[in-house]
């Protein structure tokens, strides 16, 4: 079994749809535009949800990566 990386995971997600969970328990779904290699990413049609529920859309949201408490690629190719 070979270890993954997430970096290369998160790279091959560009252009797909992601899940991302803050540390506060916001959750944004949208479309993975950029990222770097401390997880900072730019994502497109965004959609804001708290306790599943839809709060806001937005064009376009940059999120910090040292915010992030976990990212799911919703059809990454591992």
């Amino acid at each position: 079994m070979s270890a993954k990386k997430p970096l290369e995971i998160l790279q091959r997600s560009i252009d797909s749809e992601i899940i991302v969970r803050l540390k506060d328990g916001t959750e944004y779904v949208g479309n993975l535009i950029e990222t770097d290699s401390y997880m900072n990413m730019i994502i497109s049609d965004a959609k804001e949800m708290q306790n599943g529920q839809l709060v806001a859309r937005f064009g376009e949201i940059f999120i910090r990566g040292n915010n992030i408490l976990y990212i799911k690629p919703t059809n990454a190719v591992l």
